[in-house]
């Protein structure tokens, strides 16, 4: 053991240079939404939850699973969170190493940037682990449960990562048996929510709200021209070259849909980086050359701005972790009205998460009112959940979205919930930045 280790000294000091990275680069960033929805999922997993039962999310299982029952072994609190995610990153790291180690730093360069914890970087893994299973001619079967694990990640990614398989079309046995473990996998799943009477509620919110998601998110700009432009040059380089490879880094591509936003775009391109990479190897020395600029200097920033914002709020789940100032207000304005009692208390606004986690209350059905979180025509259905609460039922909404239909249609929230309140339910009370209604 002493000998590997003693041979494989600096990959070894390598990839904890990585990891340490990837935590602080994270670790010291302000909190955002994405985040805490990733984290609450996988808490909730932890406190016992039943997914889509007990509270609602558009993605598959798998993600809030594994990192639910990490945090159960490990504790459940987000400096724990961060550390798994942080190892999941690493994961891609060294299959890209395996890949080929003489591009690793100018990619680890590039990812370091789209480590953000949450699902959609843990299916960065899988298709780096695809390539390289391809590559390497390993089993199929081996092959086909990684495509399950990514459709049970992210159901749209792991679509999308099964259709290279269609390049074996004349060799049926090969799909047959990649075919067999992503069935037996989802029969597993599938049984588990059979026996937790949660079947339909993981049909409607993961695959029946989809079609919600999409058409409430969609966001063509820009952004769009340039994966379509991507996708162009991609395709006309498999013409050209036949490289598998090229198969898998398309279909990854789909990461940008619907939102068509900066993150999710960065991250569908992480593959295109690994392929030009290798394909220009001189860009290699030039970013060697630069790389305190990329790596040094962006985390002493962050470590920097979170000492002097002093960015710390008196509650276990957010010690320590840079929590904004503005959310701070919000969780004191809250705290000073509710004195404690959030019984019969519903938050219907983007940030419920993140309230209900900052004041230690349970998470429920109700915390995540998005557009296309809510499972098959699911905003009229939350608004009927709505008419069956108890009277005397609380409400909370942000008056920031309520004064502005611009802002609403710029995020995923509901305008047709929160028309719904502002239009039937009584206000009782007005404080910060909140309305509050009776039913």
């Amino acid at each position: 053991m002493k000998e590997v280790i003693k041979k494989n000294k600096k990959t070894i000091l390598f990839f904890i240079f990585c990891y340490i990275m990837i935590f602080c680069f994270n670790f010291f960033r302000p909190i955002d939404l994405d985040l805490l929805w990733n984290y609450g999922f996988s808490k909730n997993v932890s406190d016992g939850l039943i997914m889509y039962k007990d509270f609602n999310m558009v993605i598959t299982p798998l993600y809030p699973t594994i990192t639910g029952l990490f945090m159960k072994l490990l504790g459940n609190n987000m400096i724990v969170f961060y550390i798994i995610n942080a190892f999941y990153a690493l994961l891609t790291l060294f299959i890209v190493y395996k890949l080929d180690k003489k591009i690793i730093f100018p990619f680890f360069i590039y990812f370091l940037f789209n480590t953000a914890p949450g699902y959609n970087t843990l299916t960065v893994f899988y298709v780096f682990l695809l390539i390289y299973l391809e590559k390497n001619n390993k089993s199929d079967y081996l092959i086909g449960l990684v495509i399950s694990l990514a459709f049970l990640t992210k159901s749209s990614i792991g679509i999308f990562l099964a259709l290279p398989t269609l390049y074996y079309l004349k060799k049926p046995k090969k799909i047959i048996k990649r075919i067999i473990p992503v069935i037996i996998t989802n029969l597993i799943v599938i049984g588990y929510f059979y026996l937790n009477n949660a079947l339909y509620d993981y049909i409607n919110y993961a695959f029946l709200g989809l079609l919600d998601f999409s058409n409430g998110n969609s966001n063509y700009n820009f952004i769009t021209i340039i994966v379509v432009l991507v996708l162009i040059y991609l395709i006309r380089e498999y013409i050209k070259t036949k490289d598998k490879d090229l198969l898998y880094i398309i279909a990854f591509q789909i990461m940008a849909y619907p939102l068509f936003n900066i993150s999710h775009t960065l991250l569908a391109l992480t593959p295109v980086v690994y392929y030009l990479l290798r394909k220009h190897p001189k860009v290699n020395n030039l970013v060697i050359k630069t790389a305190p600029i990329f790596i040094i200097i962006p985390i002493i920033s962050l470590i920097i701005n979170y000492n002097l914002c002093h960015p710390t709020y008196d509650n276990n789940l957010f010690k320590y972790r840079y929590l904004q100032k503005e959310y701070r207000n919000d969780l004191n304005a809250l705290e000073n009205y509710f004195k404690g009692d959030y019984d019969n208390v519903y938050f219907f606004m983007m940030e419920a998460y993140l309230y209900k986690l900052g004041l230690d209350i349970p998470i429920t059905e109700y915390d995540l009112t998005l557009k296309g979180n809510l499972g098959y025509n699911g905003e009229d259905e939350m608004i009927k959940k709505i008419k069956n609460l108890d009277d005397g039922s609380i409400i909370v909404t942000s008056l920031v979205f309520q004064e502005s239909k611009t802002n609403m249609i710029k995020t995923q929230a509901s305008r047709k919930i929160y028309d719904y309140i502002t239009e039937n339910l009584s206000p009782i009370g007005q404080f910060y930045k909140f309305r509050v209604y009776v039913k």
